[in-house]
């Protein structure tokens, strides 16, 4: 994604905001997280990324998205281009902390450890990590910077004649009453194969709160690269 791509789908958010990324499994929630991880980095901008996720699983996908390999391109080229994309995100103000428990004080000390600028929390909600929405906002506003939750959607849809999805089908219904932004994912091919192949290749990224607009960009599922 470019700086144009990201300012339509934020809407130039300011600092301060808890913005929730929605979205039933296999959606693209987290693969839009690092592609926004990547353009941040690549700005200058420290993030910081927890996650229940191996940590090998998340650089590994971090790697595909800066490598951005071609099925054509000779093995030595890929290669090359792989020790560059190694260079490139050990040079990334970006720390991933993987743990399989956190509650709001672990990121309360990680933001004083790590003082980001974006903050991304991918974990999956259970009785070990409730992380409320509420106190989420109110740590946004206490460290000027911007939270990006993952959240999912319940597995169906409530309009499943269509499957896209609405803001009320967040699982956790206080994300939307605490975020600034919501923004919901959607990608029909993951419903239907025979849809043409101009539109097989694309993620809908809709904005469900305050606005109720939408984005349709390219992506590419080899590389996660989402965006030109």
């Amino acid at each position: 994604m470019n700086k144009n791509e990201i300012n339509q789908i934020l809407q130039n958010i300011i600092k301060s905001s808890l913005i929730t990324i929605g979205g039933r499994p296999a959606m693209g929630k987290r693969t839009f997280a690092l592609n926004l991880v990547e353009l941040f980095c690549k700005e200058g901008k420290k993030c910081l990324y927890i996650t229940d996720y191996n940590k090998q699983i998340i650089t590994e996908m971090l790697l595909r998205l800066i490598v951005n390999l071609s099925r054509q391109e000779s093995l030595e080229v890929q290669t090359e281009k792989f020790t560059q994309a190694v260079k490139e995100l050990s040079s990334w103000n970006l720390f991933i902390k993987s743990t399989e428990f956190c509650r709001i004080k672990d990121i309360k000390q990680m933001i004083q450890k790590y003082k980001p600028d974006y903050l991304f929390i991918n974990m999956h909600i259970n009785s070990k990590n409730r992380l409320s929405s509420e106190k989420l906002k109110e740590i946004s506003k206490q460290n000027n910077l911007i939270i990006f939750k993952l959240a999912n959607t319940r597995s169906e849809p409530n309009n499943a004649t269509t499957c896209y999805p609405k803001i009320t089908d967040l699982r956790d219904k206080n994300f939307e009453k605490y975020s600034d932004l919501v923004l919901l994912l959607y990608r029909e091919a993951y419903y239907n194969c025979d849809i043409p192949d101009d539109r097989r290749n694309i993620i809908e990224i809709i904005q469900a709160k305050p606005e109720k607009v939408s984005v349709k960009l390219k992506f590419n599922r080899e590389t996660g690269k989402i965006g030109t």
